[in-house]
This record gives structure tokens, C-alpha cells and sequence, in this order.
């Protein structure tokens, strides 16, 4: 008899079903690999350090040059929410039986994942976007110089998020914004996203262009790419354009962190340095049976947070 080499007898089953779900995300998920996630273990508190700009002087014969003191300032982000998606299977040959059952379950986990992931990311963009100072300084005492607010844009119009020569001037406007804050778009790795109408706009427009994009980390992207501006451009249904209240990662540690109007958003820009995420569970998958309810349970869960770091690398398009 042929011995699962596995261990478990359902060892097989969650790593199929697993595998269904990290599949799943990693199609349904449009900023995947664009995101750092860092690992918090040992605290439930994630911490980012900013330094203040340096400062230059110029060097005067027989005199010592005068020195100035770094100022620092740091950002941080507590996990302490486990987000679940779990199905029951009351028989147990369902499970063990059909293949079908296993994938389906998995597919619609990783959708569900995928969909909380990127909004949750989306949001926190919007929010550093809308910063007017930076979260680290705005160059008043005791705070690093040389870190800024995020920077948007508002529409002349409504109908002016579907047409395209507008929009396309309004992401060129926004750029200008965050060039003026020392951010490069195409070099910082500035992502746009853009609620699929606005998207099949530019595209008809041909303002946008199949491509391929390779971020500073050397991270090779297949993507659809802006001609003009040389930074990616995604499609989500992810990008939040309700009023989004009562959000799962908002609790009483961290109130209403990503509760929202985003009614308005229209389209966003930014790159990873505008967010500080972290998770403490990555995403995990189970199957067991619950002698009490005679079921099988199928579920994956993961624990992460994410806020706004460096607004400067964060932009919003907004209807008026």
C-alpha cells in the first residue's frame, strides 16, 4: 500500500487547496509583488524610521565646518486582527472525493482575499494622499525637514473621469505635484490604478500600451504602461468608490483607520514607500474535522495591518 508521504491523511488535501488559494491571489490581486510586506513577530507593533534632510555648507579657510544634528521620526503600525474565510463540508467524501469541491473552495477564498487585500491597500493610499503633512515631518521643530503630504487632484467635472484626454491630463498634473516633492514616478516605482471604466477610456484612447515593466527591486512586471509617463497602469474593481464604514482591520485599537468616503476617488498613484504594511500571520490554509459538528472545515486566515507611510509618494484623482 502506497503511504502518503505527507503525513496526514489530509496533508494532500490542504496543500491542493492551499495552492488554489495563493493561485487565485496572485491572479485576482493586482498589486501583489508590488507591496512590502514585512514580517512582525515577537510585537505586535511594525515601526518605520524617517531622518531628516541633509544640510549643506560651504567651507571657510582656517575655520572647522559647522556640523548640524540629524533629526528622526518614525511611523508605526499595529496588527492585532485575524481575517477568516472558512466553509463547512458536513460529509466527508465531499471533500475527499471531488476535486471540484476543493477547488472551488479555494477559488472563491483567494477572491474574497484578494478583493480585502487590495482594498484595504487602496484605501490606505487614498488616506496618504490626502495627508497635507507628512506623517514623519512638516518641517517644524523637532521633526526631520524634507518629508511632505501627499498630493490630489480634483476633476473640472464628472463626466471628466471618462474622457480620457482629461484624465490623462489630470494623472500629468498630479505627477507635477509629486515631482515638486522630490518624487520621481518612473524611478520610485509610482503604480496608477484606475477603476476599470476609467481604465477601457485611456485604452481606447491609446494613451496606454501593452508593455513590460521592471521595478527598481528588479521585480519583472507584466503590465499595461503609460507612454508619456513610463509608470504602470492597472484595472482593479478593487479601488473602493463607496463609503466604506465599519472596515474588518478597524477596531477600537485603531478606530475608524480604514473607514472612508471614497464615493469620489477617481484614480490613484503611488508606490510602495507611501504605505507601511505588515503582517504577523501570513496568509495560512486548514482543513480538519470537528468531531462535535461531524464536519469537515476548510479556512484560510491571515493577520496583517496597513497605514500610510510616506504620503509624498501618494497621489488621488478625485470627482468634484
Amino acid at each position: 500500500m502506497q503511504q502518503n508521504q505527507a503525513g496526514a491523511v489530509d496533508a494532500l488535501a490542504v496543500e491542493q487547496y492551499s495552492g488554489m488559494v495563493e493561485g487565485t491571489i496572485a491572479r485576482r490581486s493586482v498589486l501583489d509583488g508590488w507591496i512590502n510586506m514585512k514580517r512582525v513577530v515577537g510585537t505586535t507593533t511594525l515601526s518605520d524610521f524617517a531622518i531628516g534632510e541633509a544640510t549643506l555648507s560651504k567651507l571657510v579657510p582656517g575655520e572647522a565646518p559647522a556640523a548640524t544634528p540629524s533629526d528622526f521620526a518614525k511611523a508605526s503600525i499595529t496588527v492585532d486582527t485575524v481575517v477568516l474565510a472558512r466553509n463547512v463540508l458536513p460529509l466527508l467524501e465531499v471533500f475527499q472525493s471531488s476535486y471540484d469541491a476543493r477547488k472551488e473552495i479555494g477559488v472563491e477564498h483567494g477572491k474574497k482575499i484578494a478583493k480585502f487585500l487590495d482594498q484595504s491597500m487602496f484605501i490606505q493610499a487614498a488616506k496618504a494622499a490626502a495627508l497635507s503633512e507628512s506623517r514623519f515631518s512638516n518641517g517644524s521643530a523637532g521633526k526631520p525637514a524634507g518629508h511632505f503630504g501627499g498630493s490630489t487632484i480634483t476633476l473640472g467635472a464628472s463626466g471628466d473621469a471618462l474622457d480620457p484626454a482629461r484624465m490623462y491630463s489630470a494623472i500629468g498634473d498630479l505627477f507635477v505635484k509629486m515631482e515638486e516633492k522630490d518624487v520621481s514616478p518612473r524611478e520610485d516605482d509610482v503604480i496608477i490604478a484606475l477603476r476599470p471604466a476609467q481604465f477601457r477610456a485611456l485604452a481606447d484612447a491609446e494613451l496606454i500600451v501593452n508593455g513590460e515593466y521592471i521595478t527598481s527591486d528588479g521585480n519583472n512586471m507584466q503590465t499595461m504602461i503609460f507612454k508619456a509617463f513610463g509608470c504602470p497602469v492597472v484595472s482593479s474593481n478593487n479601488i473602493p468608490n463607496t463609503n466604506v464604514t465599519g472596515h474588518f482591520l478597524s477596531n477600537a485599537a485603531n478606530s475608524n483607520a480604514y473607514d472612508g468616503d471614497f464615493t469620489k476617488l477617481a484614480g490613484l498613484a503611488f508606490s510602495a514607500k507611501a504605505l507601511l504594511s505588515g503582517e504577523t500571520i501570513p496568509l495560512t490554509s486548514d482543513v480538519f474535522y470537528d468531531k462535535t459538528f461531524k464536519s469537515w472545515f476548510v479556512d484560510s486566515h491571515l493577520a496583517y495591518a496597513v497605514t500610510p507611510n510616506r504620503a509624498e509618494y501618494a497621489g488621488a484623482i478625485w470627482l468634484p
